[in-house]
């Protein structure tokens, strides 16, 4: 039998548990098997930004979307991607990596946006490159603070689980993505969720800068529904038949327009992240965008953001190539995979 992760995705829509057992090929999410999947919806308010406003309401939907999963295990991966985790890319001088983490304080507090023994660090090495002082590793600096770390930890003791290692969400989406073809090409990977979108981009198979824009495809659900003001509606059901398509027809135009208004911040953010990347790295020019999350079932998104980024824009499906265990119950989510893509990774986490 391969390595088996338990990961758990705590989102601002949903709460999602995935159990998964890698292969032992060359890469061993090749012919991994996914054999418990679970979600549970959390409600509204619970959460704001990086604040848990209600602890004990967040637990209890852990416990609800753990019961529909059913693991082997209870130690868990749990994934973070708050905007207020800081990941940059960095250089340190060479040495092996425990050395690296016992230093990595000393030569990043001055790159970092709080006091260093305030946050928990990690770094990700994507290169050995020879500078001027010598070799030195280049990669992705992590910095969470203690706070929230703790905070939403607390949460999963509260369910009865004890959390074995904390990943950055960001790593889940790209190692969910960067798979086969992908491995060898300059990929962006944007993750569309309810209040936070994640853009990663992969170079040559390595992740190279993580962005968390605090903007996601509930603004469009408010846009629609300050349009609507008056109106029942259920806006996520509106979001995917109207979106932010200017090609609907002539009733529902107006609509379109206020979801494409106000999703259009967060399409320039991603943009400006692209071309800062491509105009920063000899050779970095993009050649796809593989768009996932929630928000990424909204109708034009794609056309929207292959517009603005002049980039062939593709739906992943983290599930391709898995193969699904007799007991996993989907419950529905095998029509909308994108969702997926940061559960399913954070619990391929063994696998690079």
């Amino acid at each position: 039998m391969g390595t088996r992760t338990v990961a758990i995705d705590i989102g601002a829509s949903a709460v999602r548990v995935a159990e998964i057992e890698l292969g032992n090929g060359a890469d061993p999410r090749d012919g991994a098997t996914l054999h418990a999947f679970g979600e549970a919806a959390v409600p509204a308010g619970v959460m704001r930004d990086d604040e848990i406003l209600e602890p004990a309401t967040l637990s209890a939907v852990v416990k609800e979307a753990w019961a529909a999963a059913k693991p082997s295990t209870k130690h868990v991966t749990l994934g973070l991607g708050l905007p207020s985790v800081v990941v940059r890319e960095v250089d340190i001088p060479a040495q092996p990596m425990d050395k690296v983490r016992e230093s990595l304080a000393f030569h990043v507090q001055d790159q970092l946006p709080m006091a260093a023994d305030e946050a928990i660090l990690d770094f990700y090495p994507t290169q050995e490159i020879e500078a001027q002082g010598g070799a030195t590793l280049r990669g992705l600096l992590v910095a969470a603070p203690r706070s929230v770390v703790r905070d939403i930890v607390e949460v999963i003791d509260r369910a009865g689980l004890s959390v074995a290692c904390v990943d950055l969400s960001a790593f889940g989406i790209w190692r969910a993505g960067c798979r086969d073809n992908f491995t060898s090409a300059n990929v962006a990977f944007v993750n569309v969720g309810a209040s936070t979108t994640t853009v990663v981009v992969s170079h040559a198979g390595a992740p190279r800068i993580v962005r968390a824009l605090s903007q996601g495809s509930h603004d469009a659900n408010r846009a629609l529904e300050s349009a609507l003001r008056g109106t029942p509606v259920n806006a996520e059901a509106l979001k995917r038949e109207v979106g932010m398509d200017l090609n609907v027809g002539a009733d529902k135009r107006g609509l379109a327009e206020a979801s494409a208004h106000a999703i259009s911040p967060m399409i320039e953010a991603v943009r400006n992240t692209l071309v800062y990347f491509a105009s920063s790295n000899p050779g970095g020019a993009l050649q796809q965008v593989v768009l996932t999350g929630g928000g990424s079932q909204m109708r034009g998104l794609g056309q929207a953001l292959a517009s603005a980024t002049r980039l062939p824009v593709m739906i992943g499906d983290p599930l391709s190539g898995l193969r699904i265990g007799k007991k996993v119950q989907l419950g529905g989510a095998e029509t909308r995979t994108a969702e997926l893509a940061t559960v399913i990774g954070l619990a391929m986490r063994s696998a690079k």
